[in-house]
């Protein structure tokens, strides 16, 4: 009888711990070409060959980096990424194939078309912090409702109604794991004392209008917020294993224009003698192959954004006549580097919103505008945020 037992609940545990097992993503590959150079010395070919292969691979893993990275962050950085990250091109490249070389004099040159790993690349760079760098380290806050097996109603930080309040799996996951990549997680407590959250906004369920007000009020540039669900699926056959079943969705919010920078919705099952122990596993491997998903979207929502130009939103003040505002709009189109569209919103009161297509930053477009001749005023910047300019006009 124990054996049939045994053979009995292989299969089901492996069928409960399907969902995460399903939720494991394959690091993003990518196809490159790179070429590499070794010096022949004492006729030795094959070492040169060797040599240039080997330069190959870095070259091709630097490319990649590139692609991630600013070209500033990538100068004044080198020390670091030669040190963590070049010197180890071996784990970043998934295969390779030498499709050309020949000698000149004294040099083997060798071109290769490898498959790069930009999965692991970008995880260790958001490591070191340098992807992170990228938008001026913008500030995470994690608000994720959570209600686990046992529990009446979710808990959640900001709320009116808690219980069990030490059970917070979700969100300690997310930011411990958040942390380990590079994000600066905004700390609460700092804030709690000093915030005072409306009563329409203490309830599980928010809008991407009420993240964006929390999130500002707690100085935060992103806020990643969710359910999630822990219930009970029943014992296990032949045991006294408990199994549950953890459902989570999140999204992340940009809090200066309410756009949703990702989302994910994920389940996964784990099983515990312990009924309450079953479901915070569940909760905990849910949450980490979702944190996972969760980070690779936004920060190829950032890349997209620095390599494309990404929309920044201007507020401009006192304006006056029109003509004044087609006058700013002639003179940034024309003038600064880096614009590739420019959209006007509306304008009422003297007050325009425009959205500008700019292949840096809030603070890099901030300092182009307020030197620029607009031949009759001046522009004075009042407020700089990730995504968004406050201007006066003058």
């Amino acid at each position: 009888m124990p054996n049939l037992k045994r053979v009995f609940l292989l299969p089901i545990l492996t069928v409960l711990l399907l969902p995460s097992l399903v939720t494991a993503q394959t690091p993003a590959l990518v196809n490159t070409t790179a070429e590499g150079v070794g010096v022949i010395v004492d006729a030795n070919t094959a070492l040169a060959r060797d040599q240039a292969v080997q330069d190959a691979l870095r070259i091709a893993v630097e490319q990649s980096v590139g692609t991630m990275v600013a070209s500033e962050t990538l100068v004044q950085n080198y020390e670091v990424l030669r040190d963590q990250i070049y010197s180890k091109t071996q784990g970043y490249i998934q295969t390779y194939k030498v499709i050309d070389e020949k000698t000149e004099a004294t040099l083997y040159r060798v071109t290769i078309q490898a498959i790069v790993a930009q999965g692991s690349l970008k995880s260790d760079l958001m490591a070191l912090g340098l992807l992170m760098a990228r938008k001026n380290m913008p500030r995470v806050m994690i608000m994720v409702a959570e209600k686990n097996v046992g529990m009446t109603y979710y808990n959640f930080w900001w709320g009116l109604r808690t219980e069990h309040a030490d059970l917070t799996v979700s969100e300690n996951t997310l930011m411990e794991l958040l942390g380990q990549k590079g994000f600066v997680i905004v700390d609460r407590a700092v804030k709690a004392g000093r915030v005072e959250i409306e009563k329409p906004y203490r309830v599980e369920s928010l809008s991407n209008e009420a993240i964006v007000v929390i999130g500002k009020q707690f100085e935060a540039e992103v806020v990643i917020y969710g359910k999630a669900l822990a219930k009970l699926a029943g014992n296990v056959a032949g045991s006294s294993m408990k199994s549950a079943q953890a459902d989570i969705s999140l999204r992340a919010v940009n809090t200066d224009n309410g756009h949703v920078l990702a989302a994910v919705t994920n389940n996964a099952a784990a099983v515990h003698p312990s009924e309450i122990t079953a479901g915070t596993n569940a909760l905990k491997v849910v949450t980490e192959s979702s944190a996972e998903r969760l980070v690779e979207q936004i920060v190829d929502r950032w890349n997209q954004e620095l390599a494309g130009g990404g929309l920044i939103q201007l507020v401009l003040s006192n304006i006056g006549e029109y003509s004044r505002l087609v006058k700013f709009k002639e003179t940034v189109q024309k003038k600064v580097r880096g614009v590739s569209g420019l959209y006007q919103r509306d304008f009422n009161g003297g007050v325009a919103t425009l959205d500008i297509k700019f292949m840096a930053t809030s603070q890099a477009l901030a300092d182009e505008l307020v030197v620029l001749d607009y031949g009759g005023f001046t522009i004075d910047v009042t407020g700089i945020t990730q995504n968004r300019i406050e201007l006066k006009m003058n």
